[in-house]
């Protein structure tokens, strides 16, 4: 049975880099809708808290996600926003797929 796999990222722009990070972010989000497995890659902003965003992800299984990490779009995106931004990812299951 397939198991979907939620990821919620939150990327939070250090002070002065929002724009840099923002960019960086719609950029992925466009090239990494298209990929193989990819349910939903939408970007959000965070509406109390200015430079945070958060990447709401569902993807097909952890297999999918995995081979997300290692394309270009992920990659670039990593080396963009490296040291002006920090991300905290939160990976979910649906109650009873666990």
């Amino acid at each position: 049975m397939q198991q979907l796999i939620n990821v919620i990222a939150y990327i939070t722009a250090k002070p002065g880099s929002e724009a840099v990070v923002e960019s960086a972010l719609k950029t992925a989000e466009k090239a990494v809708q298209s990929e193989a497995g990819c349910h939903s890659y939408v970007l959000t902003k965070d509406i109390q808290q200015e430079n945070r965003y958060v990447m709401l992800e569902r993807w097909e299984n952890q297999e999918a996600l995995d081979v997300h990490m290692q394309q270009a779009p992920f990659k670039q995106l990593v080396a963009e926003i490296e040291g002006l931004a920090t991300l905290e990812v939160v990976l979910t299951k649906k109650v009873g797929d666990l």
